[in-house]
């Protein structure tokens, strides 16, 4: 077996050397000490934190932040995308720190990326300078350095390394459509991309969808096992997209988009002329650049022109590559149509209507466009030009790979940080009429009759104290209500009415001594969730298990 992958690995040793050398100047500054302020880049730090404080506190999945909101509670993880924290947690737990862990997650991103472009295009073109000059393509995209150094986009960017994966397993079984181990392989890497953009995954999605339907159609047996490789993941993230899909209508969400879709549509001068900046899109001066860039523009427009005149001659439409890369060119076509506002119809389609940003689709055509450039590369006319142009691009864009400054602000700034970490509290209750603008002064407090408080024990899900009432009392815990929350007084089960400005929990207490448990639990909806991920998982790890030890036999 090792052998095999030897085999594999060493003649394609050199192109690989290559890729890495060229990766390390774009990663560098993730070395630097301190971190680098971008749009959501320090966020993610300060989700990291908070998804140790809610494994910590044993509450798997991570869904509500007891600190952040202000110490009001927030359900963080019931909506935003948990993939880049949960593998966050193992660098973390290794003794990265929280910014070195999610600094090391950007760094390997861009290197994994660049490395599955490679062997995805050496399957699919079979020619190790095209792959080298797809994967450079890859990682030397403008808008890669957007994500890392502007936007400080932790999913999106950790997305770039999961698309080639699902897709070498999508076209390895169109070559093998018995391959078991794809399947497996395919279905697990399509989950993960779930939760690590689930945005990104709608839009992945829809590129795969044709993929696939073009792919069945030159081989009609290969739809079963296309089939299973989608459930497979859709099953194995269920415990994130079920509840985030059906609990929207708890929140802001639901009612209120987060941004104007029409002011975020791209021009074709933004498209086309080179830009940079580190501010917000709607700044016309400062703000990042929509360019896909101009060599890479150059490239795809000639092999444009050359796939259309063999179309219309006729020649190579026997060829598989050739009938690939020419759907390539009309989904690279389609994802950019919908970076202009003539295309703002369609935005209100079900699904699209939910993403408010339409330069989200630019992860798509970068992805597409490296693919096509690897084509365009195996045919002799076209490799003098993309060698030529795509060592250009890595001259012109480098520059890019660089942040607008440095900051030190240790690990304890960002652990103590109680912000939402959302752009506009879009995932706060809708029952909650006025945001928190300070913390609590106190967590637990009396607003009718007198008593006293002890033995207070709060986590994330857990809230615990005793209180011994002079008189009937209504206690108010000030931790806004989510479903799932339940209040516990001396064994039995407390109505909670958080019908208030804040939607925290107030509980009626009759006089006496009370052994309170407010405790956050998994609804219905989420636990079936749950349990369906938990015995998918339990399924691919013992089938997984069964092709290993099959494998190993042989």
């Amino acid at each position: 077996m090792l052998n095999n992958v030897f085999r594999g690995v060493l003649p394609n040793l050199g192109y690989l050397i290559i890729l890495l050398i060229l990766t390390l100047p774009i990663i560098a500054p993730f070395f630097h000490s301190g971190f680098f302020p971008s749009h959501d880049g320090e966020w993610a730090v300060v989700r990291l934190g908070d998804m140790f404080r809610e494994v910590r506190d044993l509450q798997i999945p991570a869904r509500y932040s007891g600190v952040l909101n202000l110490e009001y509670g927030y359900p963080l993880f019931n909506f935003a995308y948990p993939g880049p924290y949960y593998m966050g947690l193992i660098f973390y737990i290794l003794g990265f720190g929280l910014v070195g862990s999610i600094k090391l997650l950007f760094a390997l991103s861009v290197l994994i990326s660049g490395v599955f472009m490679y062997v995805l295009s050496r399957e699919i073109w079979q020619d190790k300078l095209a792959s080298l000059l797809a994967a450079v393509s890859y990682i030397y995209f403008p808008y890669r350095f957007v994500d890392l150094f502007v936007r400080g986009s932790i999913g999106e960017s950790i997305s770039f390394a999961i698309f080639p994966l699902v897709v070498l397993s999508v076209i390895k079984i169109y070559r093998n459509p018995i391959s078991s181990s794809f399947m497996l392989l395919g279905g697990l890497t399509f989950g993960l991309l779930i939760v690590t953009h689930n945005i990104m995954a709608v839009l992945f999605s829809l590129f795969l969808l044709f993929l696939s339907g073009f792919l069945v159609w030159q081989k009609k047996e290969i739809l079963k096992p296309l089939a299973l490789l989608f459930s497979l993941g859709f099953l194995l993230s269920a415990f994130f997209w079920i509840p985030a899909l059906l609990e929207k209508k708890y929140i802001l969400l639901s009612i209120v988009p987060i941004a104007d879709r029409n002011q975020f549509f791209v021009s074709l001068k933004q498209f086309i002329f080179p830009s940079w900046g580190y501010g917000v899109p709607t700044d016309t001066v400062h703000g990042f650049t929509y360019q896909l860039g101009f060599p890479f523009l150059i490239i795809l427009a000639s092999g444009a022109f050359y796939v259309l005149k063999e179309f219309f001659d006729k020649k190579n439409m026997g060829n598989f590559n050739f009938k690939l890369v020419f759907m390539f060119f009309i989904l690279d076509l389609f994802f950019i149509f919908f970076l202009f506002k003539s295309s703002a119809i369609f935005w209100k389609l079900p699904l699209l209507s939910e993403i408010n940003f339409p330069w989200t689709m630019l992860p798509i055509i970068v992805f597409i466009s490296s693919l096509i450039i690897g084509f365009l590369s195996t045919i002799r006319f076209f490799k003098f030009l993309t060698l030529t142009l795509i060592t250009l691009a890595v001259i012109y864009f480098l520059p890019y790979a660089k942040p607008q400054y440095y900051v030190d602000r240790g690990d304890n700034f960002y652990l103590t940080n109680q912000a939402t970490t959302t752009s506009s509290l879009e995932l706060m209750p809708i029952w909650v009429k006025t945001f928190p603008a300070q913390a609590p002064k106190e967590k637990i407090e009396a607003l009718k009759g007198k008593g006293k408080l002890s033995d207070l024990r709060l986590t994330s899900k857990n809230i615990n104290f005793n209180f011994v009432a002079e008189d009937q009392s209504t206690i108010r815990i000030n931790r806004i209500y989510y479903p799932g929350w339940k209040i516990i007084d001396n064994g039995e089960e407390k109505e909670i009415n958080y019908d208030n400005k804040f939607g925290v929990m107030d509980i009626v207490l009759t006089q006496g001594t009370h052994k309170i448990t407010a405790k956050f639990s998994e609804t219905p909806i989420r636990l079936v969730s749950n349990l369906i991920s938990v015995f998918t998982l339990i399924i691919f790890l013992s089938y997984s298990l069964k092709l290993f030890r099959l494998r190993v036999s042989r």
